[in-house]
């Protein structure tokens, strides 16, 4: 008797559950041209810190020498959607990351290096990234934060 009522209550629950739209949701666009260059930002800014997280481990773990390739952080340079570089000076390193296909997009790429990451950790998780612009000009950029 205690089964039959878990599984009607359980039947019961999965036809609640199946009411509505058969469809899974859309991801939703963005509506403006600042909804986009938000998502194009938060998109290079999210692959960037994470690779300047990376680089702060391999500094740390390498006495202070910053990685010179993407090969030190046992990360290729493509994905489907991106292409990453890396470049040191001195003890720290610059991170690059690209739109493969720009076309649409606010932000051909943006760059960042290893102060990312401080500021990210110290100003509410929002930071600056130097990114370029489909035209080829440079503006800094601030991405993240509390909203």
């Amino acid at each position: 008797m205690k089964l039959r009522g878990v599984v009607t209550s359980l039947a019961i629950g999965l036809a609640a559950c199946s009411r509505g739209d058969d469809a899974p949701d859309a991801p939703e666009l963005p509506r403006t041209a600042a909804d986009s260059a938000a998502a194009d930002a938060g998109v290079l800014g999210a692959e960037i810190t994470r690779l300047l997280d990376l680089a702060a481990d391999y500094r740390s773990s390498h006495r202070g020498r910053a990685p010179r390739t993407l090969r030190d952080l046992a990360t290729d340079s493509l994905t489907p959607t991106l292409a990453r570089s890396v470049r040191a000076a001195g003890n720290t390193s610059f991170v690059t990351v690209a739109f493969r296909n720009p076309a649409g997009r606010r932000y051909r790429s943006c760059t960042g290096d290893l102060s990312v990451l401080e500021s990210a950790g110290i100003g509410g998780g929002d930071y600056q990234l130097s990114c370029t612009m489909p035209d080829g000009t440079t503006q800094p950029v601030r991405v993240g934060g509390i909203e």
